[in-house]
């Protein structure tokens, strides 16, 4: 007697999980708090200290800094700082910085 074949869809939690993410609107968010989570060991305590909020809308991660020369410091990064976040998170996700 032959055995019957069974067909399936499995595919891996993960993956399923993960394209879900990439299809809806959860990655930006998914992304800005993993961004809040590495930003202290990123950038030190003293950054931490003085940034107020972390957003992340249409690839650009907005920073509001409640110090005056950190501002105009991290201004003159911010292509470093778009290389740092982007190697960390292991994409290319964020494109522009705005620092307020």
């Amino acid at each position: 007697m032959k055995k019957k074949r069974v067909h399936t869809n499995e595919e891996k939690l993960s993956d399923t999980i993960g394209s879900f993410v990439n299809q809806g609107r959860l990655k930006p968010k998914l992304q800005e708090i993993s961004i809040n989570k590495v930003w202290k060991d990123l950038m030190g305590e003293m950054v931490d200290r003085y940034t107020a909020s972390l957003k992340v809308t249409n690839n650009k991660l907005i920073i509001l800094i409640t110090s005056g020369p950190l501002k105009h410091e991290l201004a003159y990064s911010k292509d470093k700082l778009i290389a740092k976040i982007n190697e960390r998170m292991g994409d290319a996700f964020i494109k522009e910085i705005i620092i307020r």
